[in-house]
């Protein structure tokens, strides 16, 4: 009886360390992916890009029994999209609309995406722990983990300038912290849109109160 007792206990303990695994190996995939990601070419890009949105989509499929919707993985895809796009037609260092470049667009809209399947990851992970968050503080933790990975994008940024030198990746001493205040714009905006429509879900899920 002792052991049935702990066979579900050491299958949970592994189901975690799997996904601390997986999460560094993935991190480690998109890392590689983004350091290079202005000078490959575009299919090159999508090669790389599909077998990594694949991974995930299947460990939490069937390691995890997570379903993740569509909808999240198209929020992954076009935030890479609007990078591939721009360098794929040069708009990087060119007016888009009636912004001075290109580059704050895909900075405010790829965070903004960015932050959608992060939020979901939380709000997922949580509730399967039986662990229900405010999502006021769900939509605060995603912020600053989307945050957090797009200073690291910066980091890389950096990186890929100093220990390759082909290519000019930080133009001006304002760059980052530029890129880093259009991060944050998107963020905080898609992070309140995200959070309203979670709100309406869980009101619209709640049961009713029968009537006295």
């Amino acid at each position: 009886m002792a052991d049935l007792a702990l066979a579900p206990s050491t299958r949970e303990r592994f189901r975690q360390y799997e996904f601390y695994v997986f999460s560094v190996i993935g991190f480690a995939l998109k890392s590689y992916l983004l350091v290079r990601l202005p000078y490959r070419p575009w299919y090159v890009n999508l090669a790389l890009t599909m077998p990594l949105l694949l991974l995930i989509y299947c460990f939490f499929r069937f390691r995890q029994n997570i379903i993740i919707p569509w909808s999240v993985i198209g929020c992954l895809v076009a935030a890479i999209t609007l990078d591939v796009l721009g360098n794929l037609f040069q708009l990087y260092g060119h007016p888009f609309g009636p912004l001075p470049d290109y580059d704050i667009f895909t900075h405010f809209l790829g965070s903004g995406f960015s932050l959608i399947p992060v939020m979901w990851l939380l709000r997922a992970t949580t509730r399967r722990m039986d662990i229900r968050l405010p999502q006021s503080m769900l939509g605060f933790f995603a912020t600053t983990i989307t945050f957090s990975l797009c200073a690291w994008y910066e980091i890389l940024e950096l990186w890929d300038e100093l220990f390759w030198g082909d290519n000019e990746r930080i133009h001006g001493s304002h760059d980052t912290a530029s890129d880093l205040q259009f991060d944050l714009a998107g963020i905080i905006c898609f992070a309140l849109m995200a959070s309203l429509i979670y709100i309406l879900k869980d009101r619209r899920a709640a049961p009713t109160p029968l009537a006295s």
